[in-house]
């Protein structure tokens, strides 16, 4: 299964997006019909769209309370963070916090 698959179903588990339109204009910060041309494809998540997505998680990770919600969102973190480092040689993105 594509990371991208499993971040939305992930997302829609833990109540954190409704739509995958969500996913791709919030938490990706591409157009709306992304994440849909995505999965008809059969791409993954580009290298913008995975740093997107990851600063995103991050920061909701730091706002959700719920032990199942943090959980999730932790994986996703983790999931993103290896696909980064091993398949673009991304080791660390910037605090865009700051």
């Amino acid at each position: 299964m594509k990371l991208i698959n499993y971040t939305y179903m992930k997302l829609l588990e833990i109540d954190e997006i409704d739509t995958a339109e969500e996913l791709s204009s919030i938490w990706c910060k591409k157009n709306r019909n992304w994440f849909a041309w995505q999965k008809h494809a059969g791409h993954d998540f580009s290298v913008d769209a995975a740093i997107n997505c990851l600063a995103y998680t991050r920061t909701r990770l730091v706002e959700r309370s719920d032990g199942k919600g943090k959980r999730g969102l932790a994986e996703i973190e983790q999931l993103l963070s290896d696909y980064l480092l091993h398949k673009h040689k991304i080791a660390e993105i910037a605090d865009t916090a700051t």
